[in-house]
């Protein structure tokens, strides 16, 4: 169960598994419609196969976290990566932090892990994003023209889930997007680093993996095969694996 903490500002619902901030601490961030409960029972997984303490959390306006924004501004993962987070790993005292990032989450664990505000001991992404490219914006075009029945499946979920759907595909789809790229700074990622992605991600073509691997030479990139971009509803098991395997080098 989740539970509410005011952070920054912020009324945010977080989930925690095992002893938080006592040592290295998974750090979970969800994509762009998710939330805690559409981990679903992914963080109970990792702190069982891992041994350590998990700590996943709804960003501001997902989940049963606080409304957030009506709106995004191009900069809002940037403001999560170098706002939020940092203030709720100090709230819970986590200094050995290890992000695990889905998409939009995987995105914002690159850009803090790049900053110099934090450094994690790790990063694990899944399907992130590193700039805008068509297949990106096609699936978001996709996912928009099945709005009623994705906002009807969030409503489990989410509080606001057409507030949150439509922030989101907004934001996407804005020509003021178009700009984000964080290829540039990934030379700054110092920390070990895995990036995975499903062979037939829905939102992103191989050049994600390939661009992060390419600059960040400690990089590990896996393809997930028969995978789409929610790899740890499609394949949970080799996920383990994979993050296994990371951590124990």
């Amino acid at each position: 169960m989740s539970e509410i903490h005011e952070i920054s500002g912020l009324r945010l619902a977080v989930q925690t598994n095992g002893a938080i901030g006592r040592g290295p601490t998974v750090v979970m961030l969800h994509e762009g419609l998710g939330s805690i409960t559409q981990w679903h029972d992914f963080p109970d997984r990792v702190h069982a196969a891992t041994g350590l303490p998990v700590l996943a959390y709804d960003r501001s306006g997902y989940g049963r976290s606080e409304p957030g924004p009506a709106r995004y501004g191009p900069d809002f993962m940037h403001r999560e990566a170098l706002e939020i987070l940092p203030a709720l790993l100090q709230y819970f005292e986590i200094s050995q932090p290890i992000l695990l990032g889905h998409s939009d989450g995987g995105s914002i664990a690159l850009i803090a892990a790049a900053s110099d505000l934090l450094e994690p001991l790790g990063v694990i992404t899944i399907a992130a994003h590193i700039f805008v490219e068509p297949a990106g914006l096609n699936g978001v075009r996709a996912a928009k023209e099945r709005r009623d029945q994705i906002v009807e499946g969030m409503a489990r979920h989410h509080d606001q889930p057409a507030v949150a759907f439509d922030r989101w595909s907004k934001i996407w789809l804005d020509p003021s997007f178009e700009t984000f790229d964080i290829c540039d700074s990934l030379g700054d990622v110092s920390c070990a680093l895995l990036v995975m992605q499903g062979d037939r991600d829905e939102y992103a073509t191989e050049e994600m993996i390939h661009g992060i691997v390419q600059r960040v030479p400690q990089a590990i990139g896996r393809f997930i095969s028969d995978c789409g971009h929610v790899a740890h509803r499609d394949q949970p098991d080799l996920l383990i694996q994979e993050i296994l395997s990371f951590l124990s080098t």
